[in-house]
């Protein structure tokens, strides 16, 4: 890529939640270069130990209904929550957002399902979930 700078660093925030209980000399060599990364270009940064990264998005108001919060986390969905759209992204796309401040999303058709009526006695949001998907059931959670 040859990035040696990020484009805006108020559209970075650092949150270390995983793998924090791991103490060797390697991991805690990779959160300094993140926390020394940060300082450098000027980035947020919350340690390890800070708490679990999405909640802190939420409660230091960097994730607010109507914006959108793009994460390196397969749980980003969780911001619709709270009425923010969450996406997770792979980290080298991650770093070429950093480097440009520019990406696309391609949006898929969008279908609207009204449901009437009470569910069954141990039917649950996931089971109406699954009634819906058009996958095959081998690829369902």
């Amino acid at each position: 890529m040859g990035a040696t700078q990020v484009r805006n660093p108020r559209q970075i925030v650092f949150t270390l939640d995983h793998d924090i209980q791991n103490t060797s000399d390697a991991n805690l060599k990779k959160y300094q270069q993140i926390k020394t990364f940060a300082e450098k270009h000027s980035i947020d940064h919350f340690p390890p130990g800070r708490g679990i990264g999405h909640q802190i998005m939420v409660e230091e108001g960097y994730a607010w209904p109507g914006t959108m919060c793009v994460a390196s986390d397969s749980h980003s969905n969780h911001y619709g929550g709270i009425g923010c759209l969450g996406s997770p992204l792979v980290r080298t796309d991650a770093a070429s957002i950093w480097a440009t401040s520019r990406t696309w999303w391609q949006i898929p058709p969008v279908a609207r399902v009204n449901f009437t009526g009470t569910l069954p006695p141990g039917v649950t949001a996931k089971d109406i979930a699954v009634a819906l998907n058009i996958c095959e059931s081998d690829d369902l959670l």
